[in-house]
């Protein structure tokens, strides 16, 4: 948990609702409590314990307060606090256990820069939380420029939270969720409360990012161009794809791949791209085989001839093993009648999971698919192109953001804030009913609209790594974008 911190006019802004939305222990007064009294009652002591923090009713209430807990809470004894109570409160009254009541306020010239504290009313930066107010204001004159930190801190334990965010002098940028926030909360005259949490609207900015990528996959601002995705290995022809593409399960995050500084890759369907292997099989040693030995564990040995001779790769050498038998299996075949010693024998140890092949070609890869999250090329890699670079251009996936120093990363970030407001508007004041005729949501959807019809669709780019074009005189063939996402 971090603050959510503002600065404007002077001024920095604390938002201590949240403390109450990340609470997960709270109970009720079961007697009531009024000024004066050093003790509190509540229905159920599950979790309440000795130097605890306590918040009566709720952030922003008039007769909301804070007190510590001095003692074991007891049914008979109930939560003894270390100073009496300045007010009253009703019976039934919430009780939360808070994990902080004061919060620390820094300065820093640069984000990455060593950080001052302020000079506050409590000291060292330290400013103590108010229970009647949800937004704490501090009048800040001490910088006209830089960035704000602010991490929260219990008073007892001494126990810190992770900063916030920077934040800069003057406010959020435009494309920041905290500004988003706000604006959204200006615009519909609403402030965060129980009904719409801050998280809330974080969770709102994630859905609409997740919707305008789908509804096209390929946006220039999310492509990654020249990534290097693994390296072609001679006996093994898989490359994870990228984690951080948008669709990691088929082909449609992927714009372009070369090996080196080779021609752009061919893509097959996973049916196309078996029959382009023809009749090459490829399993997984299952036991360690050592020199001499006379058979080769292997997984599945179904498809396998009855006799000849299958592949091994190590360290990037190819040697041939022969056999005259096979004992079938799905889990644990076995290549059977090894030589032991001269042509066909296993001359080196064989480790586990190493590739086996029968009937494969090597070459220059020139076909690739796409399933179960791997890449997969086409001939095997030979001795000129082991270990060579993979070269990808693909889309990657919006990023999630979690808070309110994030960024929009998207060029017209204003329909992710016409989204917003509407979902804010559509809970704060119409019961949580999506009204897609509402101004804000029909805004989201023009501006989208245009943002997809005014992409360029002559945008070209190269398909070559610039690391390794340099005496290349082959020419690149453009690619077009952003195809269909059929």
């Amino acid at each position: 948990m971090n603050p959510n911190l503002r600065h404007r006019n002077g001024k920095l802004f604390i938002d201590s609702s949240q403390l109450v939305s990340d609470s997960i222990q709270f109970s009720y007064l079961s007697e009531p409590a009024v000024v004066g009294d050093a003790q509190v009652f509540i229905q159920d002591y599950t979790g309440f314990l000795d130097n605890q923090i306590l918040l009566l009713e709720d952030f922003g209430a008039e007769t909301a307060e804070i007190v510590t807990v001095n003692g074991t809470p007891t049914v008979n004894t109930g939560c003894i606090t270390d100073a009496v109570l300045v007010r009253s409160h009703p019976v039934g009254s919430k009780v939360y256990i808070l994990d902080f009541n004061q919060i620390e306020l820094s300065h820093t010239t640069t984000v990455t820069g060593s950080k001052t504290t302020l000079t506050t009313t409590l000291g060292s930066g330290l400013v103590a939380l108010q229970a009647d107010t949800k937004i704490q204001v501090y009048n800040e004159t001490e910088f006209t420029t830089g960035y704000y930190f602010a991490r929260y801190k219990h008073s007892i334990s001494g126990v810190f939270s992770s900063y916030s965010d920077a934040l800069v002098y003057g406010g959020w940028d435009k494309n920041t969720v905290g500004y988003m926030i706000d604006r959204a909360l200006r615009d519909v005259g609403e402030t965060l409360s129980e009904k719409v949490t801050r998280f809330d609207c974080y969770e709102w900015i994630n859905t609409c990012l997740k919707l305008i990528q789908g509804k096209l996959k390929r946006w220039p601002e999310h492509y990654s161009y020249n990534a290097v995705l693994g390296q072609i290995s001679r006996g093994d022809n898989t490359t994870t794809m990228p984690t951080d593409a948008y669709d990691t399960e088929t082909n449609k995050s992927i714009i372009a791949l070369r090996v080196g500084d080779g021609d752009r890759l061919q893509y097959l369907s996973p049916g196309d791209f078996d029959s382009k292997m023809g009749t090459a099989l490829t399993t997984q040693v299952t036991t360690q085989a050592v020199a001499a030995q006379t058979t080769l564990e292997i997984d599945n040995s179904y498809d396998f001839t009855d006799s000849g001779s299958v592949s091994v790769y190590i360290s990037g050498t190819k040697y041939s093993i022969t056999y005259t038998g096979v004992t079938r299996s799905a889990t644990a075949g076995i290549l059977t009648g090894v030589p032991s010693s001269s042509t066909g024998s296993i001359s080196v140890t064989i480790p586990v999971d190493t590739n086996v092949w029968q009937d494969e070609i090597e070459g220059i890869p020139a076909y690739f698919t796409v399933r179960n999250g791997v890449i997969e090329t086409w001939p095997l890699a030979d001795g000129s192109n082991d270990n060579m670079n993979l070269y990808g251009d693909y889309s990657k996936v919006v990023t999630a953001v979690d808070s309110d120093g994030d960024t929009c990363d998207l060029q017209r970030f204003d329909s992710v804030q016409a989204y917003l407001t509407w979902r804010i508007k559509c809970k704060a004041r119409g019961n949580g009913v999506l009204d897609q005729t509402d101004g804000y949501y029909l805004t989201y959807k023009e501006v989208l609209n245009d943002a997809i019809r005014t992409l360029p669709s002559n945008n070209v780019f190269r398909i070559r790594p610039s690391l390794n074009r340099i005496g290349n005189t082959r020419t690149s063939l453009p690619s077009r974008f952003p195809p269909s996402d059929d």
